[in-house]
């Protein structure tokens, strides 16, 4: 008997419309490109969202503004709209006196206090006195402690020069120890020691932030941070790089004057802005205080107000 193909299924014609096979991968695609639709669709929103946080961000960098000045200076400075006052340790902590006849300032919080160390105090050289010096700073940060107070910024030129001839890494190394010495011995009353940037002009040890940093970073302790001075960074022309380098991590409070003789912002016309951006690329969250020779503070607190918020305002 002749058997055909057809017999056998081999040649039958195959089914009319699409197999369950095409009609799953056609459904599969058309589920994909909806997927694809959507995720391209919260791609687009978290972009927009994204920017206009970071938007958002840039708008509202806004440190707080305050003076480096005298208490008797208080209410003027309040007076313009600065929103703290910075006066040095001698006055205001009164290291020398008990600690019990100090009196709280109510009318403008004292935020922090300069000029940590008297020149007769040295922290380097052959003349170095830390048992001195952490016997002084006891009772600024005791003081510090009682009256509210959580910065103390360590500039101290005349205390921290290394002599002529002294080796420099030695110097270095004595700065370093003392400092750690301090760090701890400020954490025990909840102070932040800030290491300033000097200008060489002022002492030869630390001019810049990025030497400034270099030690923090030795010193690694939470309660020994920088501030950065921007006055001294342009006296040194440094670049606003080193803020970003430093980072958040490191600089704690910032303060600020004119290049040329020291003034306040607005007198010559100086174009902060290339720093506050580095601060705000850092997302520095501290306070920036004028440190100013001032001729007439109630002439030139409020230019300087006015000058330094719009500069805030148009980074």
């Amino acid at each position: 008997m002749q058997h055909t193909g057809q017999e056998h299924g081999l040649h039958s014609t195959p089914r009319q419309g699409r197999s369950w096979q095409d009609r799953t991968y056609s459904n599969i695609n058309a589920i994909s490109m909806e997927m694809k639709l959507i995720l391209k669709g919260m791609v687009t929103l978290a972009a927009v969202f994204f920017t206009s946080a970071s938007s958002i961000a840039q708008q509202l960098f806004r440190p707080e503004l305050g003076v480096c000045a005298s208490m008797k200076d208080t209410d003027l400075v309040a007076r313009h709209g600065f929103l703290f006052i910075q006066p040095t340790v001698s006055e205001y902590l009164k290291p020398n006196d008990p600690v019990d006849s100090l009196k709280l300032t109510e009318s403008l919080p004292v935020y922090a206090c300069n000029v940590f160390l008297p020149g007769s105090l040295k922290a380097v050289g052959p003349e170095a006195d830390h048992n001195g010096i952490l016997s002084h700073s006891a009772n600024v940060f005791a003081h510090a402690q009682k009256t509210g107070v959580g910065i103390v910024v360590f500039g101290s030129g005349g205390s921290r020069r290394v002599p002529e001839g002294y080796d420099r890494q030695e110097a270095i190394e004595q700065f370093t120890s003392l400092a750690g010495k301090l760090a701890k011995l400020a954490a025990s009353y909840g102070v932040v020691i800030c290491l300033e940037n000097l200008n060489s002009g002022e002492t030869n040890l630390f001019n810049t932030v990025e030497e400034a940093y270099g030690i923090a970073k030795r010193v690694n302790h939470p309660n020994f941070k920088l501030l950065v001075d921007i006055y001294h960074m342009l006296k040194e022309n440094e670049s606003p790089e080193r803020i970003i380098e430093a980072g958040r991590e490191f600089v704690y409070h910032v303060d600020i004057a004119e290049k040329e003789n020291r003034t306040a912002p607005g007198v010559a016309g100086d174009d902060f802005r290339p720093y506050l951006r580095a601060l705000r690329k850092i997302g520095y969250a501290g306070k920036i205080a004028l440190e100013c020779r001032f001729d007439d503070m109630a002439i030139e607190l409020p230019v300087a107000m006015k000058e330094l918020t719009l500069q805030l305002e148009t980074l």
